[in-house]
């Protein structure tokens, strides 16, 4: 009876995707109009500029990154993706959740 209960309740209740939280290694360079930009190098070893919509306000406190200061700094960068739908359109967003500060030499390998 228990099964049947627990079956009933996943057929009723909506699908949800489960956001997968992403690592990756960034350097600070600012604050920018839509977020919080890092230089952060691909699986290939290329560079590239990735903006993060959103950083959660405990960060902020440990690191003033809205008031541009760490700039230069190395991260390791843990985010979520978000899908938001808007009024004609859905957009990808990024939340920072984690923020841990790289010594020099180190790096996410490690």
């Amino acid at each position: 009876m228990l099964f049947f209960i627990f079956l009933t309740s996943l057929a009723i209740s909506p699908h949800q995707r489960i956001d997968q939280i992403n690592k990756v290694e960034g350097i600070f360079i600012g604050r920018v109009e839509n977020g919080y930009s890092f230089c952060c190098k691909t699986e290939k070893g290329e560079e590239k500029i990735v903006v993060f919509d959103e950083i959660l306000s405990v960060i902020l406190k440990k690191y003033p990154l809205h008031e541009n200061q760490n700039i230069g700094e190395s991260f390791i960068i843990s985010f979520i993706g978000n899908d938001r739908v808007w009024e004609d359109y859905n957009k990808e967003t990024s939340t920072v959740i984690r923020l841990q500060k790289l010594m020099p030499g180190q790096n996410l390998q490690e």
